[in-house]
């Protein structure tokens, strides 16, 4: 096995300018891809080997590799090389290359100049001088039919190369021809295209005629209040560009919209912002860093399974914020260490599995019924030290072992506080006696107490 290594970048080969292959070889030769990034996404790849005979070989690359076929070196001329990547929808193609073969013999069928196995036990026999003498006729008889086919070979060749010529040139002014036959219907199409694309760009498009919207705003940009309304259908907007919207209330969108896309960097206040709107399935809320406000924001959302906000560094109160939200599964946020009221933030959420935060009660005053439901709710984080009042998760019986954990972490040192969780998830975080009496041992030591329910 012979192997060579070729880059293929964007839609170009390199390295084949440093391969020499030796035609007719008795030993297998590979080439080795080595793709860049444009070309993961692809599923299926395959390199494409033209001959001089204008003969094309398609083989699939697997394991980032391909044999050359033998009938490609078996012909007395350089080959063709380029890649083709594709999958259900998309194609990307790398440029032809030329790959120098160095030498080549015949087809196995016009190697006749061999010996045969008479001739060599003749020659065996007699010596290498004698049997040349004896058998001059014979071997220069051999070297004649050799150069004769190689002849043939190399019209028959030239034949073909001027063929392709002919067909080429004769396709190229079919082509010609074929665009200035249509050349006037082209400039028409050109300019009712224009036209309609001018239309487009006038038309008003209305909520209530969309089945599903889901970038068709996405270049509007609105500095008043965007009331978004008045609708029949589904509706989905992720990309909405809301950069210069200060002024937010719960009729800026009706209950049809499923899916939403927001910037709330000029808004101050989100409160009761998507308060039961029943549609409401999946929301990302980018520059929500100036809020101070987000009391009632989701509340009774039932629809409601993705939430994913910014940092609420600004944020102090947050009070039943996801109130009965009642299919939620997953909320993310940032920056949170100004919350003074949690008050129910997540109260009734029973599908909640996942907060993807560090939750941070440096300021908090008041927690009370925060995970009140959250039967589900298996990850959670909190920043270490920051509890300093009494906080109830005893209904959380999926709460994992890490979470729980992270809970004790953040209990700050204290004197009278309590701290309550899950006997059913406690004891099969900490299953046996040691585990508990070292938890348990942590969290006396803070001053807490530790109640199972």
């Amino acid at each position: 096995m012979v192997s060579y290594d070729l880059r293929v970048e964007k839609q170009q080969i390199f390295g084949a300018e440093k391969i020499a292959i030796a035609a007719d070889s008795n030993k297998t030769v590979e080439l080795r891809f080595y793709f860049d990034v444009n070309w993961r996404i692809f599923d299926a790849k395959a390199a494409i080997f033209r001959t001089a005979e204008n003969k094309y070989y398609i083989i699939e690359i697997k394991s980032s590799s391909v044999t050359v076929p033998w009938e490609v070196l078996t012909v007395d001329r350089d080959f063709e090389l380029s890649v083709i990547g594709y999958d259900k929808s998309t194609a990307l193609t790398a440029g032809k290359v030329t790959v120098k073969v160095v030498s080549s013999l015949l087809p196995e069928d016009c190697k006749t100049f061999s010996p045969t196995e008479t001739l060599f036990d003749r020659i065996r026999q007699d010596g290498v001088d004698e049997a040349y003498k004896k058998y001059r006729d014979e071997i220069e008889s051999l070297k004649r039919s050799y150069d004769e086919k190689i002849l043939s070979l190399g019209s028959q060749i030239n034949e073909a190369n001027e063929n392709t010529k002919n067909v080429e040139r004769a396709k190229n002014e079919e082509i010609v021809e074929i665009q200035r036959e249509n050349e006037s219907t082209v400039s028409e199409l050109n300019s009712r295209i224009s036209e309609l694309s001018g239309e487009l760009d006038e038309a008003k498009i209305k909520a209530e005629k969309w089945d599903l919207v889901d970038a068709a705003m996405s270049d509007k940009i609105r500095s008043n209040n965007p009331l978004w309304n008045g609708g029949s259908k589904e509706y989905r907007l992720p990309f909405f560009n809301t950069k210069n919207t200060k002024v937010w209330t719960s009729t800026s969108f009706d209950n049809y919209v499923s899916e939403l896309g927001l910037d709330l960097t000029q808004a101050t206040t989100a409160d009761q912002l998507f308060m039961s709107k029943e549609g409401l399935k999946k929301i990302k809320l980018a520059g929500t860093g100036n809020l101070t406000s987000t009391v009632f924001m989701f509340y009774e959302c039932p629809s409601l399974r993705d939430v994913e906000l910014g940092s609420l560094e600004k944020c102090t109160n947050v009070k039943q914020m996801f109130f009965s939200a009642s299919s939620l599964e997953k909320v993310k946020f940032g920056a949170n260490g100004k919350i003074c009221d949690f008050n129910g933030m997540f109260s009734g959420c029973v599908a909640l599995r996942e907060i993807d935060a560090t939750l941070n009660f440096s300021a908090a005053e008041d927690v009370t019924d925060m995970f009140l439901g959250c039967g589900s709710l298996e990850k959670v984080s909190f920043e270490p030290d920051s509890i300093a009042l009494d906080i109830d998760l005893g209904v959380c019986k999926s709460l994992s072992r890490e979470s729980m954990q992270s809970l004790f972490n953040g209990l700050r040192n204290s004197s009278s506080c309590n701290v309550t969780v899950s006997k059913y998830a406690y004891d099969n975080n900490f299953p046996t006696a040691d585990e508990r009496d070292n938890v348990e041992s942590d969290i006396n030591e803070k001053g807490w107490e530790l109640t199972l329910v």
